[in-house]
């Protein structure tokens, strides 16, 4: 995703989860080597990028990258600790202190100026350790829906409870439209978290940013 504290949806896609958290606070050519197996996962429909091309074409418009540099699989992975890791190492390799953090992964202090280097890092990570197809179940499409069901119905309601103010919705069109980032509400509680002095980890953990398990199964 493009926007400042936007999730990239969700482990069980085809793109895995990136926190981002602002200082107000988740790819064919050459035979890839193979994913470590994860009997827990189960392959679901999917009707999503059927080539090389379309993922990165998707994973390009996801990042809001016009230019996209080429890459290369460097390999393959599974939706678990060990494939987060890996992504973690390279988005570390470009100096971006990534960390796993749930079902996905956790980027501390990211200013606003620099979002578009994290977004074509991102890009290039995501594109360099891909999630094996055997592991992709639902659409991107579908994950997003979900996600903003999520905000909308769960996470929105907690933070107000809390005390902060988040902004009216987009419709659901214009949410997918935009790939998620025209509504990023733990964006808008990190930013009052940090002008109240709040520990933005407190409040995670009381409301938190990622969508429940049974949400993203397909």
């Amino acid at each position: 995703m493009r926007g400042a504290g936007a999730r990239d949806v969700a482990r069980r896609t085809a793109y895995l989860t990136v926190v981002v958290a602002l200082l107000v606070t988740g790819c064919s050519g050459t035979e890839p080597p193979a994913a470590p197996s994860d009997p827990a996962v189960t392959p679901g429909e999917w009707d999503g990028p059927a080539t090389r091309e379309e993922y990165l074409t998707e994973l390009a418009e996801i990042h809001g990258i016009e230019d996209p540099p080429p890459v290369e699989i460097v390999q393959e992975i599974a939706q678990d600790d060990d494939g987060l890791r890996l992504v973690a190492e390279c988005l570390a390799g470009k100096g971006w202190p990534a960390r796993i953090d749930g079902d996905g992964l956790l980027i501390d202090g990211v200013r606003e100026e620099q979002q578009q280097d994290l977004a074509r890092d991102q890009y290039v990570c995501n594109a360099s350790y891909p999630v094996a197809e055997r592991y992709r179940s639902l659409s991107p499409e579908e994950h997003l829906a979900r996600w903003y069901a999520y905000l909308l119905e769960t996470y929105v309601p907690c933070v107000e409870a809390l005390g902060y103010d988040i902004s009216e919705p987009p419709s659901l069109e214009s949410f997918l439209a935009s790939q998620g980032a025209s509504w990023i509400p733990n964006a808008q509680v990190g930013e009052q978290a940090r002008a109240r002095g709040d520990d933005f980890r407190s409040v995670d953990e009381q409301c938190p940013q990622q969508m429940p398990a049974e949400m993203r199964e397909p």
